[in-house]
């Protein structure tokens, strides 16, 4: 699982050092690409194999979605970190997010996230509570 959120730069060749307990459940390799709310996400290869697999599925429901599942993968790209843990952000995909300098690299569960902090702070506001007691779907789930 990947936890937490980290306030990090890119260096002038648009690499970001990811948070060591983020390096090493990623391991050696990860795969990089677009998602929701215009960040990015990093996926341990074997969670990768299996968004794209659900991906396809989604590709197969018609038109509109085979672009979808298209878009996703086109804009994916092979990741792996240096000795001293940066990945390298292509300019396509720190241009979809808006990465100019600083960034947050949030723990996303089965994804590291990263964002833009404004757009991260737009999306999560620091003064949210984050779950409403009254929520029945979070209560099912043990939360």
């Amino acid at each position: 699982m990947f936890l937490g959120e980290f306030d990090r730069s890119l260096d002038p060749k648009g690499r970001v050092v990811l948070p060591a307990d983020h390096r090493e459940e990623l391991g050696e390799r990860g795969y990089l690409t677009k998602a929701l709310d215009k960040c990015l996400a990093v996926f341990h290869p074997a969670e990768f194999k299996e968004v794209t697999a659900r991906m396809e599925q989604y590709a197969r429901q018609g038109p509109q979605q085979r672009r979808v599942a298209t878009q996703f993968t086109a804009g994916a790209h092979l990741v792996i970190p240096d000795k001293q843990g940066r990945i390298a952000i292509p300019a396509n995909l720190r241009e979809y997010a808006g990465l100019t300098s600083d960034v947050k690299v949030v723990g996303g569960n089965v994804r590291i996230e990263i964002w833009d902090p404004q757009r991260w702070h737009e999306t999560h506001p620091p003064d949210d509570e984050g779950f409403d007691a009254s929520d029945q779907a979070l209560a099912a789930l043990g939360v």
